[in-house]
């Protein structure tokens, strides 16, 4: 007889998971809608939302081996860590060639955005071709769920990762507008605003080239 298989919490996070367990079995809806509430009543919150995605993983993995790319985003990982801290954001995970980050200002998440660019280049500049390392990041602001330091979700989260991860090109940062607007941030001539439709939803988004930004500020 084939074992039942263990099904992992979304999180690790215990009243989280504890919440939803009890949402995810809920049929009465009054009860539903109580348990909803009591979960954004104690991790809902705003802020800006960065993810970061490396370029070239398949291509790079098939020419130089799965090791040489491992090697790579362990190097990222050293380089996006700090960059984040020091901009008061809260480095959530890694996953694979994916960092993903909460920042209470969208200021702080634009920032990181060019320090950790600037901080590649000055790095890149100092290896070969097969070294070297190029991000794309998408930036987004909004309502979400933020559970401890560990994960989060919601629209925001899912916006930033079609930016940073379908849209955005090598040294290229896609911020959306809402983004934008939550922030002081002076949009530079050189930014291009465009708009894009994904899964039947519309972005408007900013696209900054951080080979001419990062390298200037």
């Amino acid at each position: 007889m084939a074992e039942t298989p263990v099904i992992a919490p979304l999180t690790g996070h215990a009243e989280f998971d504890s919440l939803i367990a009890k949402f995810a079995s809920e049929i009465e809806t009054d009860e539903a809608e109580t348990i909803r509430q009591k979960i954004w009543d104690k991790f809902g919150t705003h802020g800006a939302v960065f993810i970061s995605d490396m370029a070239s993983f398949s291509s790079t993995s098939r020419k130089l081996g799965v090791c040489h790319f491992l090697k790579l985003i362990h190097r990222a990982r050293q380089i996006i860590g700090p960059v984040i801290t020091a901009n008061n954001g809260a480095l959530l995970k890694c996953e694979a060639d994916n960092c993903y980050a909460f920042f209470e200002k969208t200021d702080d998440a634009i920032q990181a955005s060019f320090d950790v660019n600037a901080a590649l280049f000055e790095s890149n500049d100092k290896l070969g071709l097969a070294e070297r390392i190029s991000l794309s990041v998408g930036i987004d602001y909004g309502r979400l769920l933020l559970i401890g330091d560990i994960e989060f979700f919601g629209d925001p989260v899912n916006t930033a990762s079609k930016l940073g991860e379908d849209l955005a090109t090598r040294d290229v940062t896609l911020i959306t507008e809402r983004a934008v607007e939550q922030s002081d941030f002076s949009v530079p001539k050189l930014a291009e605003r465009m708009v894009a439709r994904i899964s039947e939803i519309e972005i408007e988004y900013i696209r900054l080239p951080m080979t001419e930004i990062a390298r200037n500020r």
